[in-house]
């Protein structure tokens, strides 16, 4: 059994020896050459100072320099705390002052935003991948220098083994806390419920690696299976497919809106020409589930829903569409706001269970086995602890997110708290607005959300779409009178080129809502929705809906 992923690399290097563990760029490796390389970088990382439990900050693009840093910071029983690359360069002072990192390993286009930080002594150095500057390490030197094998670290399951940041959507990045001993059950998990990952698999890994989907449930699970996995430095639709056939892909990790942007990509004669047997990842959307396993010929989709630093992961690994998985010991929807997500609670102030065709919050129960390591800010982990929710004392996690319970106690995702909104004293699900506009041809994604209005109370509907030049304000409108209740209407329309989304394809809701529907504030078009039809908003009219002289 493993302790600690710095493991893993050794491990893997006995069982599977010279198969080829990973491929970048079409520069390959085997379990072997992957071994060496992490205990080079390990024992020189000694060298240089740095010791277990220190913070070592990870802040590059997918390439193997990246995971050979992930296993060899490991390896010596440091904390990896990996960034994500969108991050700006005041976000990642702060991240790197918050986490107290030592050292930073970087690409060489990176370094430059960096070097600030050693200069004023926050780290006490830099190694960089590719070319240096004065004061950064190389990496290359590092790898390449043999050292003899170095002793395992002695750190155990319940030692932190990463720090990740949040991408601050809601304000500055914010760190979540995940042991060794949930790094390795995740790894655990993704090979075996998630990929059923064997040697003759190949997985193609687009994900960015700073994300727990791409690190751990797809690319860790995957090597303990011994299959080989093709890495990509960022996803490409354009490329995608042509990469799949040329590898011979039998496996592909997804998060977020990746599925989506493949089914914008103009059908063709091959897309069934593969050697796919599963995908596996979380955020496949029920609009297009079944479309897109149709089209590209999926034998299997598993869908993964929770976060790594949480409690209560389910997996659908029957591959029903929609579905996020099923009840699972330990974890309940329970009865809430939905657009606050605060409990209700009975007369003897517990709460209870949503009944079938309900949505309401998902928790999971906090025991000495199912345990929450939450976030540097004590604050913000005791957020996430609910108490006396069916008895006094007792203890769970709250995920913040709304799930829907169905029959034979399925479960689907419904909306993360705070993106539900209420209008015409309603809650309107942004998600389930977003499968109905999606549905429209001509709509190739859409972000759905409430934005305040000064004269109506509760938020009105809003949506931000990219679309086809074929697109029809008339037909779209029908289509939405006929698909969704008065009380969803997206009355306001955001139409632009390029979605806003996370490094994990994620949309972006923040920062919109705070703009709204203002002229003023957004260059992109925007129309109003009147009597059935779509006109264009400018300042006048934007005045009128504020004061209420026109209305809904």
């Amino acid at each position: 059994m493993l302790d600690h992923l710095g493991q893993l690399p050794n491990y893997a290097a006995k069982k599977f020896g010279n198969k080829e563990a990973l491929n970048f760029e079409n520069r390959s490796f085997s379990f072997i050459e992957i071994n060496l390389l992490v205990e080079n970088l390990a024992s020189n990382l000694k060298n240089l100072g740095i010791k277990e439990k220190d913070v070592i900050t990870l802040y590059a693009s997918n390439s193997w320099e990246w995971i050979i840093s992930y296993f060899g910071i490991a390896r010596v029983g440091a904390v990896i705390n990996p960034v994500n690359t969108m991050l700006t360069p005041n976000e990642i002072k702060y991240v790197v002052n918050d986490c107290k990192a030592k050292a930073i390993i970087t690409s060489s286009e990176k370094v430059s935003q960096i070097t600030d930080l050693k200069k004023e002594g926050q780290i006490n150095f830099i190694i960089s991948f590719g070319n240096t500057i004065e004061g950064s390490i190389s990496f290359n030197d590092l790898v390449n220098k043999k050292t003899s094998e170095i002793d395992m670290p002695n750190v155990s399951s319940d030692d932190l083994s990463t720090i990740g940041y949040t991408s601050g959507t809601t304000g500055l990045p914010k760190a979540a806390l995940i042991t060794n001993g949930r790094a390795v059950k995740t790894s655990y998990a993704g090979q075996f419920f998630g990929f059923r990952a064997k040697q003759k698999d190949i997985l193609y890994l687009t994900l960015p690696l700073y994300h727990a989907t791409g690190l751990l449930w797809s690319w860790a699970g995957c090597l303990r299976g011994g299959a080989t996995t093709v890495i990509k430095e960022k996803f490409s639709a354009s490329e995608f497919w042509p990469d799949v056939r040329k590898h011979k892909v039998t496996m592909f990790g997804y998060v977020g809106e990746l599925c989506r942007y493949l089914m914008n990509v103009e059908p063709n004669k091959d897309d069934k020409s593969h050697n796919l047997r599963v995908i596996s990842g979380n955020g496949l959307r029920p609009d297009i589930w079944e479309k897109f396993q149709s089209r590209f010929g999926i034998p299997s989709i598993r869908e993964l829903y929770g976060a790594t630093e949480g409690v209560g992961a389910l997996v659908n690994t029957h591959g029903r569409p929609g579905m996020v998985g099923r009840y699972m010991r330990g974890s309940l929807v329970i009865k809430c706001d939905q657009e606050t997500g605060e409990p209700i609670r009975n007369d003897q102030g517990y709460c209870e269970s949503v009944g079938v065709g309900e949505t309401g919050l998902f928790i999971s129960a906090l025991s000495k086995i199912a345990t929450f390591e939450g976030y540097l800010d004590k604050q913000a982990s005791n957020k996430k602890i609910m108490s006396d929710v069916f008895e006094k004392g007792d203890l769970w996690f709250n995920s913040g997110d709304l799930l829907i319970r169905h029959e034979n106690n399925w479960l689907s995702f419904a909306d993360r708290v705070g993106d539900t909104y209420r209008w015409k004293s309603e809650n309107v699900s942004t998600m389930e607005v977003a499968a109905i506009v999606n549905k429209y041809d001509q709509v190739l994604d859409s972000n759905v959300y409430g934005v305040e209005v000064k004269s109506a109370e509760g938020r009105a509907g809003m949506a931000l779409l990219s679309v086809t030049d074929e697109f029809n304000f008339n037909e779209f409108s029908e289509h939405i009178e006929k698909n969704l209740n008065a009380f969803q209407l997206p009355y306001f329309l955001r139409i632009t080129e390029t979605m806003k989304t996370t490094g994990t394809f994620k949309h972006q809701k923040e920062d919109l809502k705070k703009q709204g529907f203002d002229p003023e504030l957004i260059e992109d078009k925007l129309y109003f929705y009147q009597k059935g039809n779509y006109i264009e908003m400018n300042n006048e009219l934007y005045n009128r809906i504020q004061s209420g002289e026109v209305r809904f």
